[in-house]
């Protein structure tokens, strides 16, 4: 048995999806591959990235406009959609290459191509293909999507969007979304973590940007100081080395002592263990984690219309508490010290949501689908 993964670089979120269920797949003993959408051009997977990341700092007020509008459309495929034209001859080559029994997407561009071969019979029937819906609510185009056979969604409430979209109920699984083993593997040893970065036992807040570390992180930390709080902080700033050497120097100038300040880490789980509350962007990625460790968070400003709505979501579930500006964050963050019912009851709602190792029941699900066909 063979799966496909194909992924998309427009932030780190889906790639870590795919990596997440490679290592599911690997653990059953299926062989798998993970390919990019855009693979057949490396410039073109730069610049999709690159598009991607430069709305979302310089012109996300025009980005959310363009994507909530294109959102309420809802027109069916009737050719190949302009965003994915130039990859129906790579996708064919790819498949037949590998001649795959499963196909999984973690970005709808790819499960849209899907569509469009199926709907020109240049895909065997026996695949099992299927997507991932990354957000808790749908981005534009996700009726180009309809024809795999499984869409896999985080949580019950975009059901109803998704069949509006032309999905069936039998198409949609609620399973949560893929993250990394290490998230569910118990770990005893966050005390000594917390000792070797020079920790104590005060309330611990992580900042964290994503993978490209996005965000006006030195300002959010200004903000926090100034209400001088009995708390530690760490900071994670991926691939944003100028934010991280600004930090560090503002550090050092002002002889703090309560701030770890770190760049690129790919041991996320141990710093997220290692706190008491998160303050993030609303990715996919990042809520999963947060969810599956039952971290309470503060979510950010200024993001774009998905992370929107994921950070509306979490706050109405009582998950959260939100940002409207940098220089509230101070203030959130007495009012959790302050009031620890409030805390408490932000732990309980985020555990609520959390489910069994989602990799792993997409993987198990398609496997016995694949089975049930042969």
């Amino acid at each position: 048995m063979k799966a496909l993964i194909f992924t998309m670089t427009c932030g780190e979120g889906h790639n870590m999806m795919a990596k997440s269920l490679s290592q599911a797949f690997n653990e059953k003993g299926v062989e798998n591959i993970i390919v990019q959408t855009h693979g057949y051009n490396q410039k073109r997977l730069d610049r999709e990235n690159k598009m991607f990341l430069w709305a979302c700092k310089h012109i996300p007020n025009l980005y959310d406009f363009v994507w909530n509008k294109l959102r309420k459309k809802n027109k069916p495929m009737q050719k190949l959609p302009y965003y994915v034209k130039d990859c129906v001859d790579y996708f064919n080559k790819k498949i037949k290459e590998y001649e795959p029994d499963i196909i999984v997407c973690t970005h709808f561009y790819a499960s849209s191509v899907l569509t469009y071969m199926k709907n020109e019979n240049l895909l065997n029937n026996k695949v099992i293909t299927s997507t991932i819906l990354v957000d808790f609510c749908l981005a534009p185009y996700w009726e180009h999507s309809v024809g795999v056979n499984y869409v896999f969604q985080p949580y019950t409430n975009t059901t109803n969007e998704l069949i509006e979209k032309g999905f069936n109920e039998n198409q949609i699984i609620t399973t949560g979304l893929p993250i990394r083993q290490e998230f569910f593997n118990e770990r005893k040893k966050t005390i000594d973590f917390k000792k070797a970065l020079h920790l104590n036992d005060l309330f611990t807040i992580l900042i964290i940007g994503g993978g490209n570390g996005l965000g006006n992180t030195l300002k959010l930390l200004k903000s926090i100081l100034k209400k001088n709080l009995n708390i530690q902080i760490i900071v994670i700033n991926g691939k944003n080395v100028k934010n991280c050497k600004k930090i560090s120097n503002y550090i050092e100038k002002n002889k703090i002592t309560n701030i770890v300040n770190l760049g690129f880490v790919d041991n996320v789980d141990e710093y997220m263990r290692a706190s008491d509350l998160l303050i993030c962007r609303c990715g996919s990625s990042v809520l999963s984690e947060a969810v599956c460790l039952g971290k309470p968070f503060i979510a950010r400003e200024k993001m774009i219309l998905n992370e929107k709505i994921n950070k509306k979501f979490f706050i109405n579930e009582g998950c959260a508490l939100g940002l409207n500006k940098i220089t509230e964050a101070g203030e959130k963050i007495k009012f959790v010290l302050e009031n620890p019912i409030v805390y408490k009851n932000m732990q309980n709602n985020i555990k609520k949501m959390q489910r069994k190792n989602p990799s792993k029941i997409i993987v198990d699900f398609l496997i016995d689908k694949v089975e049930k066909v042969k």
